[in-house]
């Protein structure tokens, strides 16, 4: 296995566990699918995906692997995002939730016969919305800068998701 999707399970892994004080809350694992609009070099796509996750009433933690292909130009990523809630006291009695968050991933870019590796990190902030207790939909921007990729620096998503807790 790579080294940089080891370091990516390793951090997932020691994010999803939860301090003494964290343990008397509830944590819910969920598992989700992901419709996106990317925005990368003079590219602008559909793409979709899969997540899992666990969440608090204030953490979440998932990791996405999205899809996407514009004609001979397509992309594999897997990307690990930590949020927290904001304003959470305020919106505890309301479905609406807002986050802000970091996210880190791998990404590779494969144009016509030529495939580049590298590395995401960024920003994201969004809102997610309940639905009952077993879904939520969540609208979410990241921005992620690029380490390693020859020819991308930034890459930027609209998203919206469906989560199922269980």
């Amino acid at each position: 296995m790579k080294l940089h999707i080891k370091i990516l399970l390793i951090l997932f892994l020691f994010n999803s566990t939860s301090s003494a004080e964290e343990l008397v809350e509830s944590i819910y694992s969920f598992i989700g699918v992901q419709s996106s609009y990317t925005n990368y070099d003079s590219v602008s796509t559909p793409t979709f995906g899969l997540k899992y996750g666990k969440q608090t009433s204030k953490w979440r933690t998932a990791i996405s692997y999205s899809y996407a292909q514009e004609s001979s130009h397509k992309f594999h990523s897997l990307i690990m995002q930590m949020d927290k809630g904001v304003l959470t006291d305020v919106f505890r009695d309301i479905p609406l939730k807002p986050y802000i968050g970091f996210s880190l991933g791998v990404m590779q870019d494969q144009k016509n016969s030529s495939t580049d590796n590298g590395y995401l990190y960024g920003v994201n902030l969004g809102i997610n919305y309940v639905l009952s207790n077993d879904f939520d939909i969540d609208f979410g921007y990241r921005y992620m800068r690029t380490d390693k990729l020859k020819d991308m620096d930034n890459r930027g998503d609209i998203s919206l998701s469906l989560h199922y807790y269980f």
